[in-house]
Formats: structure tokens, sequence, C-alpha cells
């Protein structure tokens, strides 16, 4: 049986390794790659990002070449949602195969101008404390200077590429279904604006609601792994 790829996309600050937990509860019939953003994890070495459209660039130019192999779908959690969805709308551009199905999680669609971003009156250290709080580990972080001073440059960059993140109110409507996951104490947006979620589909639209706040995923792997498996065995 062909495996289906599900390409997972990273929150701010992440790498591809905060997946790899999952990996014990994802159905075999799925193969899991998570994406490696450059400057994270694996690839600290490299330059991190000066914006969105640079990002989504160097992941196309990473994966394009799979596309057309086989079925795959996309897993995006709070940033990770504006990269699976703008790459969709690269990957239309460049006439390739579309995702069977396309799982986002933690955010309110991009199309939707963010009229909560924190604007340009905090310093960095303060827009860096309220991003580890939102993180949820803020005191294992500011007790340990060496963990602080090498997360402050990749949240910070992370934060700034989302902030100057030119939204389009062009919509890009999939040809396929979309699962939205949220948090029910998830205080980073109004809850309302997930429901606008459903004009970026002519297909199914469905919705999960989990305890916990923006990084419910973290106490969820199981319950959310099979929301993922049971959706996909489905398009089989």
């Amino acid at each position: 049986m062909e495996k289906i790829k599900v390409y997972f996309f990273p929150y701010a600050g992440g790498s591809a390794s905060a997946y790899l937990s999952w990996k014990k509860y994802i159905d075999n019939i799925i193969e899991m790659k998570p994406i490696e953003l450059a400057g994270h994890g694996k690839r600290i070495s490299e330059p991190l990002y000066k914006s969105i459209d640079e990002a989504v660039i160097d992941i196309y130019s990473r994966i394009s070449h799979e596309l057309d192999e086989g079925p795959y779908a996309f897993y995006g959690h709070s940033m990770g949602t504006i990269l699976a969805y703008e790459l969709i709308r690269k990957i239309r551009l460049n006439n390739k195969k579309e995702p069977i199905h396309v799982f986002f999680s933690g955010r309110f669609p991009p199309y939707v101008e963010d009229a909560y971003k924190m604007g340009n009156d905090y310093s960095d250290e303060q827009i860096f404390e309220r991003l580890i709080d939102v993180v949820g580990t803020k005191i294992q972080i500011n007790n340990n200077k060496e963990i602080r001073d090498f997360l402050f440059p990749i949240l910070l960059s992370d934060y700034n590429i989302v902030q100057k993140y030119d939204y389009n109110q062009e919509i890009v409507n999939l040809n396929c279904g979309i699962s939205i996951l949220n948090g029910n104490q998830d205080s980073y947006f109004p809850h309302e604006y997930l429901q606008l979620w459903r004009k970026c589909t002519s297909r199914e639209c469905s919705f999960y609601e989990f305890e916990g706040d923006h990084f419910f995923i973290n106490q969820h792997k199981k319950e959310v792994s099979d929301i993922i498996n049971k959706t996909l065995q489905k398009l089989i």
C-alpha cells in the first residue's frame, strides 16, 4: 500500500524534532516528513529567514520534487499554518499536485488581517517575554541562561517574519478537506476567527477543540495523531 506523506510545519521557535514524539501514535500508512527550517534544529548553522516568502521558497525547493510522487498532506501549527497556506499558493503557481488534506492548528486563517499584532512599541526583550509565556516554558527558560541565549534570536526572528507577513485577502480555496484544531484556553486570538477557515475550502471543513492553551498539541499528541490517522485512512 502506498504511504501518505505528511509534512509537519513547526511553530515559531520550533524545529522538526518537535514532532518526532508523535511517531509512535501515527499510523503506518503515513510517512512523517517534519520540516526543518533554516536556522533551526539540524539547520542551526544556516541564516534565519528574513520573510515568510523566503521560508516558503526554501521549503518548496526542498520538497517540490516529491509532490508528484504520491498522495500527501500538510499539518501546520501556529506559524506553521502560514507556511503551509503560502506553500500551497506556490504549489498552485507551479502546477504541482496539491495535498489531499490540510490540518491547520492553533491559528486563524492567514488571509485575515491580524489585528492582534504587538506593534512596534515593544522592545525585543518584551516581545521575547511574551513569546516564551505563550510557549508555556517561561520559568524553565528564564532559569537557564544558556537556553535563553540560544532561543532568543530564533524566537525573535520567527516572530518578526510573522509580524512582517503581508497577508493577502485573496483566499486560497482548497480542493481538499481541511481540519481545524485549537485549544479551548488559547488566548492568542479570538476564537470566532476560527470559523473563517470555512472559506478556505470547497470541501469539508472539520473543527476539533481540545482542553488546553496555544500549545494543546503537547498535551494531546495521541488525540491529535488519531485525528490525522482517521482522516487520512478515509482518503486511501
